[in-house]
């Protein structure tokens, strides 16, 4: 309404000036009329300007959402972030989430399966709720206020990405997952090149190829829709992509702490690389597309081919153990 009213103020000169060239070309009695307004005289009383009252833009900085706030919340507990954005229902989603995947894995002391898909739905529910918290904050304050143009995927999207035509048909998804493949295959076999291929687990400890998905989503959530967003906002777009993938393979270190030492050695320095090269693919796929479709496609294909060898192999193959030779945590 103030802005109306600024807009109406800013013009009323102008039509003041256009209603007195116009006067003559009246009948008479409208002329006449419109003539006792005194246009002139109107627009040189003060109390005109009393009626307008320009606000100062200073309120739209108070209406600004903290990023910090919603995301640290998450952080705490999924969900506790969206209520201080106001959003009921997803954090309502979240929160239950989390509850079911404690309840469960509470439940289920001696069943390992279980236990470990609740923690993984903790897990996802927790990397998303992140990403979701710091999206839904910019979404809130709107886009004029940031400078990069960051993900705004929801769960349904990326659920349903690795299953879609529209995504998978795209040639840097699938060359992206075929080049991940064969190229973790050769590193594989270049950091443990006197292992063979043998079972040295149970089944129970090797995650099913429907993990895939949640992981996939999660982890594409967090480091490429959350952290690459947020340090390409502090920086630039380059320099979240980098960061973020380094962050990525960083992550995946434990997976080498139970190996032998030369074992370890190798995996710190051939797998951890490959694993940020992939992650810098991922983040590129990302600022290109301002999606997290393809990478969660991507990563999605990938972990439920390499679980799938892993089950059939009777192994752990994303341990990150030296008996693990075709495959390995991404």
């Amino acid at each position: 309404m103030k802005t109306v009213q600024m807009t109406l103020f800013l013009l009323l000169p102008i039509c003041a000036f256009s209603l007195e060239e116009n006067l003559d070309d009246l009948p008479g009695e409208h002329a006449e009329d419109l003539a006792e307004l005194n246009i002139p005289s109107l627009l040189q009383q003060p109390q005109g300007f009393q009626d307008i009252q320009i606000s100062s833009p200073s309120f739209v900085t108070g209406s600004l959402k903290k990023s910090w706030v919603a995301v640290g919340l998450s952080a705490l507990l999924p969900g506790l972030g969206h209520v201080y954005l106001g959003d009921m229902q997803t954090a309502g989603g979240l929160i239950g989430s989390t509850g079911l995947g404690i309840g469960l894995h509470s439940a289920g002391k001696n069943e390992e399966f279980v236990r470990s898909t609740s923690a993984l739905t903790i897990e996802t529910t927790w990397l998303y709720g992140i990403y979701a918290a710091y999206r839904d904050t910019r979404i809130s304050n709107g886009t004029k206020n940031y400078s990069y143009q960051m993900p705004t995927d929801s769960f349904l999207d990326l659920t349903s990405a690795p299953f879609r035509l529209q995504v998978l048909k795209k040639p840097e998804v699938w060359g992206g997952l075929l080049g991940s493949l064969a190229l973790a295959v050769a590193v594989t076999y270049l950091a443990f090149p006197d292992e063979h291929i043998h079972p040295s687990f149970s089944l129970t400890r090797t995650l099913s190829p429907l993990t895939a998905l949640p992981i996939g989503i999660g982890e594409e959530a967090f480091f490429r829709g959350f952290l690459q967003s947020q340090i390409s906002e502090w920086s630039n777009p380059w320099g979240g992509i980098i960061s973020s993938s380094l962050a990525f393979g960083a992550m995946h270190m434990p997976n080498a702490w139970d190996l032998p030492s030369k074992e370890r050695r190798n995996y710190y320095k051939i797998i951890v690389p490959f694993i940020t090269l992939s992650g810098l693919y991922d983040g590129w796929l990302t600022y290109k597309n301002h999606s997290l479709e393809s990478s969660v496609a991507i990563h999605t294909w990938y972990d439920g081919i390499l679980f799938t060898l892993g089950s059939l192999a009777g192994q752990a193959a994303i341990r990150g153990r030296s008996d693990m030779c075709i495959a390995f945590s991404f």
